[in-house]
This record gives C-alpha cells, structure tokens and sequence, in this order.
C-alpha cells in the first residue's frame, strides 16, 4: 500500500471517532424600551426591526418588552433588576440620566464592546448626537430616538382669530402676542387658553441653550462634575419672567401634571387651545389625530426667547445602553443589534415611523434624495433647527449626576410661577438652593 493511500485510509478511520458538532446555542438578548401605549405604534416598528435582525441572525434571540412607558421608572427598574442578577441586556435611557447610568456602574461602554468597524461607522451619526453621550472622551451609549421641541398650533384658530395661519409665533412676544388676538375670541373658539405646554426642565434647557447660557457649571457639567446651577442667571429669569406674564395673563395652561407630553398632545389635539409646544417624537401621531380631529395643524421650529437667541437647541431623546452583567456573547450580539438597529436604512424607517430625527447624515441624504423632506417638510424642521445650532457648550446640553432631582426642582418652581403667582426670582432663588444641596449629597457619595 503506497503511502498516501495509507494517509488516507487513516484519515477515514480517524473520522469514525469524531462526534458531529453540537448545534450551536442561541444567545438570548433583552430589550426594554419606553415604546409600549395602547395607540403607540412605534413598538411596532421597533418589534419589526428586531425581526429582521433575527432573520438574518439566527442564532440570536431578541426579546423585546416595554415595562414601562416613564423613562424614570424604566430606568430605576432596570437598576433594581441588575441589583437582583436579572438585567434587561440593553436599556433604553433618556439623555438627562447619562451621568447617572455611567456612575451606576451598571453598564458597560459601548465603546469598550462594539467592534472597530462599528465604530468607524459612528462617523456617519451627527456629531452632536455622538457628542451629547461622550464622556471624558468615551462614548457610553448607542445614540438612538433623538428629538426636540417644536411648536404646534391649530390654523383654523389661527384664521378664526385675525392672524395669518402661515406665520407661525417665533419669539416669546410673538406668542404674547398671538395670544391676545385668540384670547379676544376665546369664548367663540371653545377654548381653555390659548397655550398649553408640558411643564418640564427639557423646554427650559432649550431656551437656555438657545441665549448661549449655561444650565449648571464647569462647562455645562462636561469639563468637571456640576456643583451648582445657573438658576439665578438673567437667561433663566428672562425665561421664568415668560412663563410668569403668561399665566397672569391667561393664555397659559398645563394637564397639572408635570412631564406629562402625551397629557398635553391630548388637550391641543382636542382643541381646547391653539398652541402647544411637544416633542419631535409625536409629530406622526399630532399630525395623524389632527387630521381625524378635523382641523389643519401647523408644525413650526421651537420659539426663541428674542430674536438674539439663535445659538440652537440641545438634544432630546435616548440612547441604548448594555448591561454590565451581559455575556461577552451577549454583549457582542447586543452591539450587533444595536448597530443594525441604527444603520442607514432602519434610521429611515425609524424617523418615517416616528418623528424622531434620523441621526445619520447618509440617512439625512437618502431621504432628501429620495424627496421624503419635499413632501414631508415637518419632518424636517427638527434636523434644521438642530443642525444649523453653533456647536457649543451651551447647546451640547448639561451633564448632571442627580439629573431627575434637579430638573424636578426646576420645574417645582415653575409650578409656582404658574399656579400660585410666586415671583420668578424668589421662585428661583428657592430652587437654586435646593438644587446645589442635592448636587453636593450625590456628588459625595460618588466621590465628585
């Protein structure tokens, strides 16, 4: 027998003796997320992506839930899930608790999981989106729903009172004045007030942000931990002021509850004011209960405090974080999703679906190629307004451990403008105080 011939035969008894491969075990991911209301569709659309993912990774299982649909609670679950060994693998959390979810410990950076050509493709995000979940240089989260405030008002109310329905208010005065021309007519429209908004710190940092000032210190809580608020400053007496004289005048009412954005889209979509301020995030489904309800809506960019104030806006919204308790196979499925979840063509579907601004520039061009903006253009007033903002501390938005605390003593405050007639600076005095003692509690324990 020729030596080769002997290989071969050894070869052939060898593999008599080797066990086929076990079938390789799927790796199992969760996701929570915000998304989950009785008429919220974009659950949907979020399910329907990570079908697709699936489809094309077999061997990863993605469980989507939304246990909640308060971003504080959903977080503080997902904490207290990881504190009893049973983490959701990736996290939905809003951008006013990304010092929080880093000093938790509780999450891994995404940084440290994603793969070098997944990185390479966050070129292609916008650069204040990537900025806004960059911390000491690290990139902790998948940017993912981003947002901001834009204004809506009913045109018909708008005819019915003198004014032009095609010019929407773009300052402060604008809307004072805009209200006095309703408010003349208010008995015959039906109405409660003329405006409504959300009582939330998100507007507030906006306006801030918008007159180049600064909510807290050490750049905005970016170049050192935030030890102080800038509740005292003239940019936010100037804004407090706004809220003061509209509601003494009254033109302005909120659902009492405050952060409660669905709460206000219910009250302008049932017409019962003229003008409302919400997220970018709701503009499918304003612009979808508008038409059923019968009037035609205007979408306008988020007003100005003055005319000066043209500095732009911060981010809303959330990014996705992963779970330090995850597998590696676990944390590399969940980047894998997560970077399919935001690629060029999901980050189109997601926006078209949802209102939420497309956070990739080739996203931005396909859709203008593909004449979805000439058709659409509310959709693009929040990338317009955003991209055209002067990139800056101001406007990359504040970087605060204790961030649900003081943003709740912020808007305590406003509550007292608005309800019971307390002056702005005395108002703001109180919260500033409250503000910096809870800034010094937290940043002890974490060793800020």
């Amino acid at each position: 027998m020729s030596r080769i011939l002997r290989i071969i035969v050894l070869l052939l008894a060898l593999s008599l003796f080797v066990l086929p491969a076990a079938a390789q075990e799927p790796v199992t991911i969760s996701f929570v997320h915000i998304f989950g209301g009785e008429n919220d569709t974009r659950g949907a659309v979020v399910q329907g992506i990570a079908d697709a993912f699936m489809a094309e990774n077999p061997n990863v299982i993605v469980e989507v839930s939304s246990p909640s649909l308060d971003y504080t609670e959903l977080f503080n679950n997902s904490l207290l899930a990881a504190e009893q060994g049973n983490s959701p693998t990736i996290v939905q959390i809003e951008e006013g608790l990304t010092q929080l979810a880093a000093d938790s410990g509780y999450f891994t950076p995404i940084a440290q999981i994603a793969s070098a050509e997944q990185l390479a493709s966050l070129d292609d995000m916008l650069d204040v989106v990537v900025a806004y979940y960059t911390i000491g240089g690290e990139l902790y989260s998948v940017p993912w729903n981003a947002s901001n405030p834009i204004l809506y008002y009913n045109k018909d109310m708008f005819t019915a009172a003198g004014l032009d329905p095609e010019v929407a208010p773009q300052t402060f005065d604008d809307i004072l004045a805009a209200c006095a021309a309703i408010d003349a007519v208010k008995t015959e429209l039906e109405i409660t007030s003329c405006m409504n908004i959300p009582m939330t710190a998100w507007l507030v940092e906006q306006w801030m942000a918008m007159q180049n000032a600064e909510l807290v210190n050490n750049g905005n809580g970016r170049t050192e931990r935030t030890t102080e608020v800038y509740f005292e400053s003239p940019e936010m007496v100037e804004i407090a002021e706004w809220y003061a004289l509209m509601a003494s005048s009254g033109y302005l009412t909120y659902s009492g509850t405050p952060n409660d954005l669905n709460a206000e889209g219910t009250t302008f979509l049932g017409k019962q004011t003229a003008i409302t301020i919400n997220s970018t995030a709701g503009l499918t489904l304003i612009q979808r209960f508008s038409t059923l309800q019968g009037f035609e809506l205007g979408v306008a960019r988020m007003p100005l405090p003055d005319a000066d104030a043209t500095n732009g806006v911060t981010m809303g919204g959330a990014s996705l974080w992963v779970s330090s308790s995850a597998t590696p196979e676990q944390a590399q499925a969940a980047s894998d999703f997560l970077f399919f979840l935001t690629n060029t063509a999901n980050d189109q579907v997601w926006h078209q679906n949802s209102g939420y601004f497309p956070i990739r520039a080739s996203s931005i061009d396909a859709l203008t190629e593909a004449g979805w903006f000439e058709t659409n253009p509310n959709f693009a007033i929040a990338i317009d307004q955003l991209r055209e903002s002067v990139g800056n501390i101001a406007n990359a938005g504040a970087v605060v451990g204790p961030s649900t605390e003081v943003r709740g003593i912020l808007v305590e405050a406003l509550q007292s403008i608005v309800d019971s007639g307390t002056a702005p600076a005395e108002a703001l005095a109180v919260a500033k105080q409250r503000a910096d003692a809870v800034l010094a509690d937290y940043n002890a324990v974490v060793g800020g």
